[in-house]
């Protein structure tokens, strides 16, 4: 999920309470919250909180939010992680320790003590930029079930044979979700159980509803849809900026007001033209049509 910002860099509540209504009018499965893309790690611990704070009353139960918890020391993911306990988190998930690398025995201890002091379902966030660990995919299963109170992981990476070891070892002991929207039906093939992403933002009901036709078996309709998703994705990341391209996005398709990111993010952002972040909204929606009626009416 986004965090909308006010001029000031503060977290825009108002716009927080029209993201979770929406989310709960499209009928998404879940939100996790302060990621990557909800920009968790750049907020204070105090803005976290009432993002945090104002999301879960918002959903009030009617939406499941896993609170990202990751920090710069395990004693901060410890206060986040019994925080979003107290205000009614479903599940919280944590990034390895960011900047340093104090080895796997260090980073297996940083997660065991959140997963102790959260008292949640706790998903391990694999980051491929800030992830540190080497493992195999039955070792690192081995270590992931030490956790206390472990649910799954959340897998950002574009190593599908490593995802697939993953799901291959656990079975159903974990659940394991593809961070990698670029990779959304290719992740399904691999085992993952379902995807978390920035797009999803965006475009969610067309995103849930062709993951769900792919692995339901609609190989065309995933395979058109994913030609055109991934250009779109590529389109946005080596133009004016992604950032800049959420908050038009945002505006146009839901009159949600992002606000500014907060720096270093977007600051060599460029403005899109409005009409190039039309052309690629409804090519995306488009495609997600064509490929449901290339499976209605398949060739002779």
């Amino acid at each position: 999920m986004l965090t909308p910002l006010d001029d000031q860099g503060s977290p825009a509540l108002g716009e927080l309470e029209k993201l979770v209504e929406l989310f709960i009018e499209q009928q998404l499965d879940g939100i996790y919250l302060l990621g990557s893309t909800g920009q968790g790690p750049l907020l204070s611990l105090v803005d976290r909180q009432a993002v945090a704070e104002c999301v879960l009353r918002t959903a009030s139960s009617r939406i499941p939010v896993m609170v990202h918890v990751g920090a710069i020391t395990t004693d901060q993911a410890l206060h986040l992680a019994v925080h979003a306990k107290l205000h009614g988190a479903a599940a919280i998930s944590s990034v390895s320790p960011i900047y340093y690398n104090p080895g796997v025995d260090a980073i297996f201890e940083h997660y065991r003590r959140i997963g102790t002091a959260g008292e949640l379902p706790f998903f391990v966030y694999h980051l491929s930029a800030v992830n540190n660990l080497r493992l195999r995919g039955g070792e690192y299963v081995d270590r992931l079930l030490q956790i206390p109170n472990v649910a799954g992981m959340k897998f950002t990476d574009h190593d599908l044979f490593q995802l697939g070891l993953l799901c291959g070892y656990a079975g159903d002991r974990l659940r394991i979700f593809s961070g990698a929207d670029e990779l959304i039906c290719q992740a399904a093939v691999s085992g993952a159980c379902g995807a978390i992403g920035t797009f999803y933002n965006i475009w969610g009901p067309t995103c849930q509803n062709v993951r769900r036709a792919f692995a339901a078996g609609a190989i065309e309709t995933g395979t058109r849809f994913m030609r055109v998703f991934q250009k779109s994705i590529d389109e946005i990341l080596n133009s004016h900026g992604i950032w800049s391209f959420l908050r038009a996005a945002m505006e146009i398709k839901y009159h949600i007001h992002l606000g500014p990111s907060l720096p270093p993010l977007g600051t060599a952002d460029s403005p899109w033209p409005r009409r190039t972040v039309e052309r690629i909204l409804e090519a995306v929606d488009r495609a997600a049509d064509d490929g449901d009626a290339a499976e209605s009416h398949p060739a002779s």
